[in-house]
């Protein structure tokens, strides 16, 4: 459900995945070609997923890519060991598996390490940064600096479209005195199995009819039996109906809300509903006539006083 994005920074590469719609000085409007709105149809197996999965951050894309659309293949195609070479000045390395994972300790202020993957084909490339220090880092494509950023969480970061034997590095200064961690890793994406699967899930989209905070409601045709996936978190609140019937709901990730639907054309409602709200107003409604008939005996008027 998200259509555009804002780019801030002035640096907009064309690639088949975001048009550059408007700019105004910098500031750059792009649209989500591969979008998918609030509700739209997956396989069931998606509701089955395991997100507390151990795997790295691109294997578990894939796995979530292949339970949404029901694809065997792989999206994202990860740079291997080989293709990557890692280099460092002005600190010790202890430990390096030889696939992105390093130790360090005795870091000078400024000292860098460099990750250079070379691309083994095209696509659109990404790196995954684990950096549990706040470091800069820089990312480049054949010595041409994209951007710079300061993160300390683990994010998927898109560099841009590659082909075979470019040059992707990342580099990260560090500041004195630090002895961490760091993983980076790299993929490219599968162009064909991406829009493959992307035609898929957009095959039968959630038509809406009706939008509010608290009640959304639409038409789905069903090109087979599967997942209604619902970009809506279920916090115990959202009650869904499908054709004025309660839907068998399934979440996702233990968070979002997905609904099994068979083959046809449904009408689906989710309501809010917060039982805490009705609980709430009849304790303020108690409290409120307790205090009132406090009041009441507190400052009762002595009426006989008055008539004299």
């Amino acid at each position: 459900n998200l259509k555009y994005m804002i780019e801030r920074d002035g640096k907009v590469e064309p690639n088949a995945y975001f048009n550059d719609l408007h700019y105004f000085g910098n500031v750059h409007l792009l649209e989500n070609n591969a979008y998918l709105p609030l509700g739209f149809l997956a396989e069931p197996e998606l509701a089955r997923y395991p997100f507390s999965s151990n795997g790295s951050a691109f294997e578990f894309q894939n796995g979530l890519f292949q339970a949404a659309t029901g694809l065997e293949e792989e999206v994202w195609c990860r740079i291997p060991g080989e293709n990557l070479t890692v280099s460092y000045t002005g600190l010790t390395v202890t430990e390096d598996n030889g696939s992105g994972y390093i130790k360090y300790k005795d870091t000078e202020n400024k000292s860098e390490v460099i990750y250079s993957y070379i691309a083994p084909q095209d696509g659109f490339a990404c790196i995954h940064l684990n950096l549990p220090k706040r470091n800069d880092y820089y990312v480049s494509i054949n010595g041409v600096e994209l951007y710079k950023e300061t993160i300390s969480l683990p994010q998927m970061i898109a560099v841009d479209d590659v082909t075979a034997g470019d040059e992707i590095e990342v580099r990260v200064v560090c500041k004195a005195d630090e002895n961490s961690t760091m993983t980076i890793g790299a993929a490219i994406l599968n162009h064909d199995v991406f829009w493959e699967g992307y035609e898929i899930l957009k095959e039968s989209p959630l038509e809406l009819t009706s939008f509010e905070s608290s009640y959304v409601k639409g038409i789905i045709n069903c090109n087979r039996d599967g997942l209604l996936y619902a970009s809506i978190p279920q916090n115990g609140n959202w009650i869904v109906e499908v054709d004025g019937e309660t839907g068998e709901e399934k979440l996702v990730g233990e968070c979002m809300i997905g609904v099994e639907l068979t083959e046809g054309k449904h009408t689906v409602t989710f309501r809010y509903h917060n039982g805490a709200f009705s609980l709430g107003w009849k304790i303020s409604f108690v409290s409120l006539a307790g205090f009132l008939l406090l009041v009441q005996l507190v400052y009762k008027p002595d009426w006989k006083a008055m008539r004299k």
